[in-house]
């Protein structure tokens, strides 16, 4: 076996480093606790006792070099991998016990009423709700009506159809016959800026709505009634509600998706349960770390004229002459929400804002092949949008395999049961997930259908075992299909149309 010269690594570097943290805390209680005023005795105590530290160091390092001399193979390159594994689960961990604490303080317990509720129309800020339809969601009549039946004193609601056939028509003109009160109008408009039907959708609306500050909300999302007061509250903590909001100032304002399951399909399960539990902890924890922006496009609030103040961040409407600004500048992108929040966060420099409140999304029936099928397209799409460390490190954040590297790195360093471990971790993702998903659900137990404890646990545990296939599969490609249409997710994250327009 070769030998070779000391060399010290991280695992002994700790070992060293704990020696000399140990004796800062010690001594740091002890000069806290002197009471001489000039500290001298506490000086020639760190004096002794960094000598000692010191000492001490030098005994590790005689000891390391030693060892790591007369038995330095190659297999200790799994040391340092293990090392790398166990520090990736303790982050990993971090932002899940982050999320799910996140639900717990903010969601477990009964919302506050909005003090806005109360003021008079004159008083309060107006808001234009925008609802952008293509045919028969799950539950719309319900969904549509919960934005007729708002606690707050002044607002609007457009319909946005692009097919005055479509089927969503019929139930917009019930709701609105039973709240004559309320202001709302239908828009139908078939013009086509881009490949995104979304934006198509709501060009109009953003140019005629009656007020600013814009609450879009997505064709399957339910609110309840002091949803949009406690979101304009988010708003006030700018200087100003009524004028556009400033840089470091809160620019959007969104809630985390939950899932509401009446047709108990697989596929609707298991979405159900991924959108309970991991995805709401990770979204949660991601918008508590805020280091960039985090947002799905079921309930945003922003101020009309913030977004018209955005760049496109397509570089092929850079070239045109005259790009487009605006919404219309994220007419090539499918998660044009995404990328929308993220002009908000990067180029206006405006910050992103949570209430106590969840957006309901009611779930269809769909088949295990529709989940996977949705789960694939997202993360194609998600992949050219973000950086690809990111999309590399996804699957070690789902539980199994986290709990296989975890397990790993634990026994490699201190000897442990892999199995034992791998079992403690996952009931322990499951005890967490199983929390997080009671704190979300404080609020809507009127709304929420009957449900089997057993059922949930197997579609939690499908979805586990789905998480690393779907990744694998979605990494093949880079062809989506949504609403019946196929596109290619380029790099710069735009999508082409790639069947034929009809």
């Amino acid at each position: 076996m070769k030998k070779i010269k000391v060399e010290i690594g991280h695992y002994e570097l700790l070992i060293i480093l704990i020696d000399l943290v140990m004796f800062s805390f010690s001594h740091s209680n002890a000069s806290n606790n002197t009471p001489n005023p000039d500290h001298v005795e506490t000086q020639a105590s760190l004096s002794h006792g960094i000598m000692t530290s010191m000492k001490q160091a030098y005994v590790d390092i005689k000891v390391i070099a030693k060892r790591r001399t007369e038995n330095y193979t190659a297999g200790n390159v799994s040391l340092f991998a293990a090392i790398f594994f166990l520090i990736l689960y303790i982050v990993v961990w971090t932002l899940c016990l982050l999320g799910w604490r996140t639900a717990r303080i903010r969601y477990a317990h009964p919302t506050l009423p909005s003090r806005l509720a109360s003021l008079p129309s004159m008083s309060a800020p107006g808001i234009t709700i925008i609802r952008p339809l293509c045919g028969l969601d799950q539950n719309l009549y319900n969904t549509l009506e919960s934005c007729m039946t708002l606690d707050y004193p002044k607002y609007e609601v457009i319909f946005a159809l692009q097919d005055e056939n479509d089927e969503a028509l019929p139930v917009v003109r019930m709701v609105m016959e039973k709240y004559p009160a309320i202001k709302a109008k239908v828009i139908i408009d078939s013009k086509k800026i881009g490949v995104n039907p979304k934006v198509n959708n709501l060009i109009r609306p953003f140019a005629e709505a009656s007020y600013d500050l814009l609450w879009v909300l997505d064709s399957t999302i339910t609110v309840t009634p002091g949803t949009l007061g406690r979101s304009v509250e988010a708003f006030l903590s700018n200087h100003d509600v009524r004028k556009p909001p400033m840089s470091g100032e809160v620019g959007l304002v969104h809630q985390v998706p939950i899932a509401i399951c009446y047709q108990k399909t697989w596929g609707s399960l298991i979405e159900q349960a991924y959108l309970n539990t991991t995805h709401a902890k990770m979204y949660l924890a991601i918008n508590a770390v805020a280091v960039d922006s985090c947002v799905v496009g079921k309930s945003n609030m922003y101020s009309r004229d913030s977004i018209s103040h955005l760049t496109t961040p397509s570089p092929s409407l850079r070239q045109l002459p005259n790009p487009p600004s605006g919404l219309a500048g994220y007419s090539p992108f499918l998660a044009e929400d995404n990328m929308i929040a993220l002009g908000l966060w990067h180029q206006l420099k405006l910050k992103h804002a949570m209430t106590s409140d969840v957006a309901l999304d009611f779930l269809g029936a769909l088949s295990v092949k529709d989940y996977i099928n949705r789960r694939v397209r997202w993360l194609r799409v998600r992949k050219k949008m973000t950086p690809i460390i990111a999309t590399l490190l996804e699957p070690f954040t789902e539980s199994l395999l986290a709990g296989l590297y975890g397990s790993w790195a634990v026994q490699r360093l201190l000897g442990a049961n892999i199995p034992a471990l791998f079992l403690v971790h996952l009931f322990a993702w499951l005890m967490l997930d199983l929390s997080t998903r009671k704190a979300l659900e404080t609020n809507i137990k009127t709304l929420k259908p009957p449900s089997s404890q057993l059922v949930f646990l197997l579609a939690w545990l499908a979805r586990e075992c789905l998480a690393l296939p779907i990744w694998l599969f979605a990494m093949t490609s880079d062809v989506v299909v949504w609403r019946g249409r196929s596109y290619k997710i380029v790099a710069s994250g735009e999508a082409i149309r790639l069947d034929d327009e009809r």
